[in-house]
């Protein structure tokens, strides 16, 4: 959780390819969840609400992120608030969700099938990744746009 958290606070080094890695597996994983969601249609919702509030939460993230370039590379400044309060709802999240089900796990006669699976987890889970997906999508976009502007200047390009 410390290197989850260390992620959200300072500024960060810009790199692409780890970017568009984390996109890719984040988009991947949102889609076996959404597999496992058709399952049971509240499942499928909730996700579904996850996602699509976690695009305008990342829009407000990159509206309040710092870029820079310097001689040692391409940086970006996260908004600490919003990392940080997404990573304490889904850590949250996934300890209340061991707390109710551990106690039923060790009697099994009292796990209800389907039990494992809620609407609210799937919902959070959807929040983190559309926020993640939304949020280094457009940070690579305004990298692209960075790039672009500097050719475009004839600035010298920042090794790196």
């Amino acid at each position: 959780m410390y290197t989850r958290l260390r992620r959200n606070i300072g500024r960060q080094a810009l790199q692409p390819r780890r970017m568009t890695t984390r996109i890719v597996v984040l988009a991947v994983v949102t889609c076996i969840f959404a597999g496992f969601s058709f399952l049971n249609l509240r499942l499928l919702v909730g996700l579904g609400f996850g996602i699509i509030l976690g695009w305008p939460l990342a829009w407000i993230g990159l509206k309040t992120t710092k870029f820079e370039t310097t001689a040692e590379g391409r940086f970006y400044t996260p908004n600490a608030t919003i990392g940080i309060a997404l990573t304490i709802l889904f850590v949250g999240r996934i300890i209340y969700r061991v707390m109710v089900l551990l106690p039923a796990a060790r009697n099994p006669t009292q796990l209800q099938p389907g039990a494992a699976l809620s609407p609210l987890s799937f919902f959070v889970f959807g929040l983190l990744a559309g926020y993640y997906i939304a949020y280094y999508t457009g940070v690579l976009m305004r990298n692209r746009a960075m790039s672009a502007n500097r050719l475009s200047t004839g600035a010298p390009k920042a090794s790196g």
